[in-house]
């Protein structure tokens, strides 16, 4: 079994049992109970479920948005470290907007379990809120708007006048193609418009992008390079890439 599969099965026995034990989802799903471990230990420290002796249970304490599990669990590692030295460029502070990217999600983790910093969180992505709801360091305001399913988010056109009354100090989005000739490119209209304003009504942008976003051409442009403040990627970006990214005086970050 994929691990997409297994974690989302794990994820749908502890909502709707409440409690499991790592012997039985070890037999119901075919595979050892070392590996099962492993993804209660991942999807504990994600903040999904919480890790039991012997087991999982399901979280109780404040809001709760469950993952579409999927793009969210693709190159995780890569978005972990992303977020991680996103966090680095919010200072104490700051008002700033999440979108509803998956890296993203990482990032609300961050500033979740870093509490030095005292933010204003700005958002549209349902996870992101929920995951903030409870932290006493951060104020979150999160935009109306038609709710999707996969990602939890708002969007439409409420959700862009909702984003157009805030300024903020900086914005964090992920996207779904980067072409550095081009700019920042979406695969739909509606997201490309919201993304476009969040922009607009920030200071600085900053791009959590893992290297596969790259060279990723898609039917709508959201902005151009000259738009964005930096680019957060990880080490697996293409020398091609770096050097092209030096040509055209794109600030790019690169994790290890």
């Amino acid at each position: 079994m994929k691990m997409n599969d297994r974690i989302e099965m794990i994820i749908k026995e502890v909502q709707e049992k409440g409690r499991v034990r790592v012997s039985d989802l070890s037999e119901r799903l075919g595979c050892s109970e070392v590996t099962i471990r492993n993804d209660i230990r991942r999807l504990d420290a994600q903040g999904v479920i919480k890790k039991t002796h012997g087991g999982a249970e399901k979280k109780d304490q404040g809001l709760h948005v469950q993952f579409v599990p999927g793009e969210y669990y693709l190159h995780a590692e890569y978005k972990k470290k992303i977020a991680e030295r996103a966090y680095e460029f919010i200072g104490n502070g700051d008002s700033i907007m999440i979108d509803d990217s998956t890296t993203c999600c990482y990032l609300a983790q961050c500033i979740k379990d870093h509490t030095e910093k005292e933010l204003t969180v700005v958002t549209n992505s349902l996870y992101v809120a929920a995951e903030l709801s409870s932290a006493k360091h951060i104020q979150v305001h999160i935009l109306g708007g038609a709710i999707l399913s996969n990602p939890a988010s708002a969007m439409g056109n409420i959700t862009a006048e909702g984003a157009m009354q805030y300024h903020v100090n900086k914005l964090f989005t992920g996207i779904n193609g980067i072409d550095l000739k081009v700019g920042l490119t979406s695969t739909d209209s509606m997201h490309a418009e919201v993304k476009r304003i969040m922009i607009g009504r920030a200071n600085e942008t900053y791009v959590l992008a893992d290297h596969t976003k790259f060279g990723s051409g898609n039917l709508f442009t959201v902005c151009t390079m000259k738009d964005i403040k930096c680019i957060i990627t990880d080490s697996e970006i293409s020398r091609e890439t770096i050097s092209l990214s030096k040509k055209l005086q794109i600030a790019m970050e690169i994790v290890a």
